[in-house]
């Protein structure tokens, strides 16, 4: 009997991964089927309307990945530094150490922001072939993520055509960007060591050298648009198991612990000119490349002029339990009704096709909506 429950602890332990993985991915597929796809028409017909419900639904989704992360992978998540306000306009940059960075930082951003209306309404900047993939790609298509394609010229139209969709809709988001461009291997820590050498700057070991251009952009254009409150420098740090890429979470590789930090500077300790710009995003990445250093150091980031210190406590709260039990409960709901259901199954067939056809003729339903609040734009000014 020993030995039997010894197997299945062993067993549960490598399979946590692929049940996070698998649970995450039904959850989007199931959120997209059942509440995303019948808020379409809306599009067209309520606009307005369309644009609250679809972030009260991401909203809810968001508290998803926490719980899993919480009670399937039994990872502790620890923040630290300054509290994060949903209700303020703001641009957050982080390092980027792994491919799932991203997907930490729900449960990082629950921890980390203030009680109240709308903890967070994240959008990320992708690169643009992540719009396509279905399920998840098309979800952050609604849910107005921001897309780039390696094109600047294309890039900056598109940013901006984003940013001013937001200012006009009066839509309050935090935009997250990676600065680096890609997660850190021994890959592109060569490539961002040659461009040192070329540029005369110190090697880093912790982070890549940021790419300045798109940063200097989102940043003067949403202060132009006086859509932007505070900017915060988020620092990510794995102390003990380093799990790099989906495949290795799938495997069975699973972090023990992932440390945030947030540093929040208010807009008038930014500065306005391009050159200024660069510069102060590249003495914040020289500072988050000690600040990490310290921190694989000592196993956490020091916090003694914190404003808070987070950690996630047992039992899991009932916010968690509850988005635990709801998304289960329709990934469960959504698998019954595409095996006994046609019906069901034609429905999800044509949202397939519309988005597939969405994402060949217009990019997605995310530049089908700005596009739609421009021509509506247009004919008011004619009336």
């Amino acid at each position: 009997m020993a030995k039997m429950a010894l197997c299945w602890r062993h067993c549960w332990r490598h399979a946590r991964g692929a049940v996070f993985c698998g649970l995450w991915l039904a959850s989007i597929l199931s959120g997209w089927l059942l509440l995303c796809c019948p808020l379409l028409p809306l599009l067209v017909l309520r606009p307005r309307a369309y644009r609250v419900c679809i972030d009260i639904v991401f909203a809810m989704w968001e508290l998803y990945p926490a719980a899993l992360i919480r009670v399937v992978l039994r990872t502790m998540v620890v923040v630290t530094g300054d509290a994060v306000s949903g209700g303020e306009r703001s641009l957050l940059v982080m390092n980027h150490r792994t491919r799932l960075d991203w997907n930490f930082l729900w449960a990082g951003m629950h921890l980390a922001a203030r009680r109240g209306p709308q903890a967070s309404r994240l959008k990320f900047v992708l690169k643009a072939p992540i719009a396509h993939v279905p399920g998840p790609g098309w979800v952050m298509q609604m849910a107005c993520h921001l897309y780039i394609h390696r094109n600047w010229e294309k890039d900056q139209q598109l940013l901006a055509q984003s940013l001013r969709f937001f200012k006009d809709t009066n839509h309050t988001c935090q935009i997250l960007l990676f600065p680096e461009g890609t997660d850190l291997t021994a890959q592109s820590t060569a490539r961002s060591d040659r461009w040192a050498d070329t540029h005369g700057l110190p090697k880093y070991k912790f982070v890549l050298h940021p790419k300045t251009t798109g940063f200097v952009f989102l940043a003067d254009t949403m202060r132009q648009y006086k859509h932007l409150d505070a900017i915060y420098d988020v620092s990510v740090g794995y102390p003990r198991t380093l799990v790099q890429s989906e495949v290795d979470l799938f495997q069975g590789s699973v972090p023990e612990e992932i440390h945030f930090h947030f540093k929040r500077y208010n807009l008038a300790d930014i500065p306005e000119s391009e050159n200024d710009l660069k510069l102060w995003l590249a003495q914040r990445w020289k500072e988050k490349e000690d600040k990490l250093c310290q921190f694989y150091k000592d196993g956490y980031f020091k916090a003694a002029d914190s404003e808070m210190e987070r950690r996630e406590q047992e039992p899991t709260e009932t916010a968690l339990c509850l988005a635990l039990c709801f998304w289960t409960g329709l990934i469960c709901l959504a698998i019954w009704l595409m095996l006994v259901s046609t019906a069901v199954q034609l429905y999800a067939l044509t949202h397939a096709i519309i988005f597939i056809v969405l994402s060949l003729i217009g990019s997605g339903a995310h530049i089908l909506e700005i596009q739609l609040h421009q021509a509506r734009h247009k004919y008011m000014k004619k009336k």
